[in-house]
């Protein structure tokens, strides 16, 4: 029986009943994590909750701010760390291949890589929505193949770029294989947190909220802070965060016992909203948490980079960030890390969810993030597409049967294998070929380890980024990830449209259309300061990784889930090895 007491306050159609205990548990949160209640009976199949955020860095996840001398640490993400990761495996080296949000989320409901799914950017004609609705992505997927199989498919939040957006689309269409659909319409182009709309299971609601006025980028009414449980002013709670988290605590409720689901939740936070201060908006009860937070890197770690004269042109050509940018972009990270935290909310109460439902001992939970984004890293700003590791290299936790807690896995892993294993793991068969691979072996044994490489690819000219790119307009910045000085006609010299490359044992190397080239040792050398591509000793190991750079281009299928041979000496390696032979 539901109490009046406990409803809470959410813009649905039909405001979410959930019971009182579920309120009483959120107090307690420390109690989740433990096997299923005694008596619950065990399904045959898993059910999956997959969470992706959109522009999440690995700094975020790990975030950690003293606000004051003496004060315990402040985490962005004590849930997440504490459920997923201490109760299940991260991956330490997982990638994107493509960062960008259209092509990367199409990677993960196909299990291919951009060059084969064919979305390859954020706007029509050959990405965003449109991209995906033309192309055979729309009806080979996870949602597809799960929904065959008999499992309840269920989205939740941000889908894809466009989805929505006229002329191309009108919001009501539900994709093939959802069998719950609430997702924001207008993600990008009309991106808030207030005053969204929905299609919620082909019926349009909203807006939800006031949007505010956006020539002075300013919210109108935002939510008490005693939202989304107690709010004093006794009105409805319409941060778009909360309202997502809690819609999957309905879906998960709302499914039936016997019945499996596959839930992924895209939420759209930590993107930037275009609104003042830059970032995103925080909820109201978490504003100013993180007020002076220092952005991610320091300067011994790149930020505003002194001497790139090993870097391509691009950058190369890039005036050093002044003051307001690092300033700007300081206040983003801190919004970030605040908007982040309502995140974090929603994950406890999905545990609590599965737990009430006894279903928690039989669910995978996966939280990963679409792409990264540039703190002025290499002198970047406000951006993600490019490849270095505060754009690819992202969180991926997973709980779930089977994973022992607290593992770690530096097993090199991308976006190319999550449909593969949650296939894996439900004995579902796809109809069509995937180029990635389960990463069950690496769930069962931690230390197994392979010489699998990662592709990383990229499709768009620096317009297409920047139409959905999330940095501030009033801060100076592209979203490719270029500097833009204020009131300037012209960004300064943008990236070649294409590039690629690859990641394999601890190099990371990537080709420029324009030729240029870079090449990294990331184990020792995670900032990728020294591009190490003009060291004459390194040649073996530059020529074997462009080799098997050019294979992967044009890799499908199997072809892209082969194993690398073992990586070349060094110059000076096969001179001693020599030398020792002659004596």
């Amino acid at each position: 029986m539901h109490h009046r007491s406990a409803e809470i306050r959410t813009p649905s159609r039909a405001r979410l009943p959930v019971a009182a205990a579920l309120l009483a548990a959120i107090c307690a949160l420390a109690l989740v994590g433990g096997p299923a209640p005694a008596g619950a009976v065990a399904k045959p199949r898993p059910n999956f909750v997959v969470i992706q955020t959109d522009d999440q860095t690995l700094d975020g996840l790990y975030a950690a701010f003293v606000p004051y001398p003496g004060a315990p640490p402040l985490r962005a993400m004590p849930n997440t760390l504490r459920l997923i990761a201490k109760g299940g495996m991260t991956f330490d080296r997982y990638y994107v291949s493509y960062s960008l949000c259209c092509p990367s989320r199409v990677t993960l409901l196909t299990g291919r890589y951009a060059h084969n799914h064919n979305v390859r950017g954020n706007v029509p004609p050959l990405g965003g929505y449109t991209g995906f609705a033309t192309r055979g992505a729309m009806h080979h997927n996870i949602a597809v193949w799960l929904d065959q199989a008999g499992y309840r498919t269920i989205h939740i939040g941000k889908f894809l770029n466009g989805y929505g957006d006229a002329p191309y689309d009108d919001g009501r269409t539900v994709p093939p294989g959802w069998d719950a659909w609430h997702t924001v319409l207008n993600p990008d182009t009309r991106h808030a947190f207030y005053g969204y709309s929905m299609n919620d299971n082909g019926s349009i609601d909203g807006p939800f909220g006031d949007p505010g006025n956006p020539e002075t980028r300013e919210y109108g009414v935002r939510d008490d802070p005693g939202c989304p449980f107690a709010p004093a002013n006794g009105l409805p709670c319409y941060y778009e965060t909360d309202h997502l988290s809690l819609q999957a605590v309905e879906e998960i409720h709302a499914t039936p016992p016997e019945r499996p689901f596959y839930l992924q939740l895209d939420y759209t936070a930590p993107h930037g909203d275009f609104r003042h201060p830059a970032g995103p908006e925080p909820a109201p009860r978490h504003y100013g948490w993180f007020e002076g937070a220092p952005l991610p890197h320091s300067r011994s770690e790149g930020l505003d980079e002194a001497n790139v004269s090993d870097k391509p042109s691009f950058i190369r050509d890039a005036p050093r960030l002044t003051p307001t940018e690092l300033h700007t972009y300081r206040v983003y990270y801190d919004k970030v890390l605040e908007s982040l935290r309502s995140i974090d909310d929603g994950v406890g109460w999905i545990f609590q969810a599965l737990a009430q439902t006894h279903r928690l001992g039989d669910t995978y939970v996966i939280f990963t993030s679409d792409n990264g984004f540039f703190f002025g890293e290499h002198r970047l700003a406000g951006g993600k597409f490019l490849a270095y590791e505060p754009s690819t290299h992202l969180p991926f936790l997973i709980r779930g049967p089977g994973i022992e807690r607290g593992a770690r896995s530096g097993e090199l892993v991308a976006n190319i294998d999550i449909a593969p294993t949650v296939l894996a793991l439900a004995g579902v068969k796809p109809d069509a070929s995937v180029d990635g691979r389960s990463m069950v072996p690496f769930l069962r044994d931690p230390k197994l380890r392979s010489n699998r490489p990662i592709l990383f690819e990229s499709f768009v000219g620096t317009n297409d980024v920047e139409e959905n790119g999330g940095g501030p307009p009033a801060a100076t910045a592209s979203a490719a990830g270029v500097s833009r000085r204020r009131g300037a006609s012209t960004s300064i010299g943008a990236p070649p449209k294409d590039y690629s490359g690859i990641r394999l044992g601890p190099w990371k190397y990537t080709e420029w259309p324009n030729g240029e080239k870079e090449l990294y040792n990331v184990e020792n050398d995670p900032n990728e300061l020294n591009n190490r591509v003009r060291e004459p000793n390194l040649f073996p190991i530059r020529s074997f990784l462009h080799r098997q750079l050019l294979r992967l281009k044009t890799c499908a299928g199997r072809t892209c889930r082969e194993e690398a041979p073992p990586i070349p000496l060094t110059r000076k390696q096969q001179r001693r090895l020599r030398h020792g032979q002659h004596h």
